[in-house]
């Protein structure tokens, strides 16, 4: 047991235990894939340290940014894998996050017509829309709720 101090040796596997944490980082890598509909950057990766273990998701090649999207962690792989799964359980799924991307697109827009000195009668329209997407995105206000 030489150059192994305690957290580690009681951090050693067995192949099958590899094997499921492989399979459940892939598994993480897909969830990512089918949340965003792109492949990200870089698959999920798991780093082990002597005090906690850290696992990074990375966003779609899309992106501009190579930085993670996230970083799970855990004092064991097992919570890590847990915090990362929850974390891609909580994205918008695809539809939603295409609409939030739209969203933020038209709005970028119309900041930088205002910021041009494009006359407002050219803008009206796309806050319009932002407008109705907005209303759409929210959910009716409950009647019963009203003084």
């Amino acid at each position: 047991m030489d150059g192994f101090n305690k957290r580690e040796t009681m951090m050693l596997t067995t192949r099958d235990e590899v094997q499921t944490i492989t399979a459940r980082l892939y598994a993480l890598g897909a969830g990512i894939l089918a949340k965003t509909g792109a492949l990200p950057w870089f698959g999920p990766q798991l780093r082990i340290m002597d005090d906690c273990c850290k696992i990074a998701l990375y966003g779609s090649s899309g992106r501009t940014d190579t930085s993670p999207l996230y970083t799970a962690t855990g004092e064991t792989p097992g919570e890590a894998l847990a915090d990362a799964a929850a974390f891609v359980a909580a994205m918008p799924d695809l539809e939603t996050a295409q609409l939030h991307a739209h969203m933020k697109l038209i709005a970028a827009c119309l900041d930088k017509g205002r910021a041009n000195g494009i006359p407002e009668a050219y803008l009206t329209p796309l806050a319009a829309t932002v407008a109705a997407i907005s209303a759409n995105l929210l959910p009716p206000p409950d009647a019963s709720a009203q003084p």
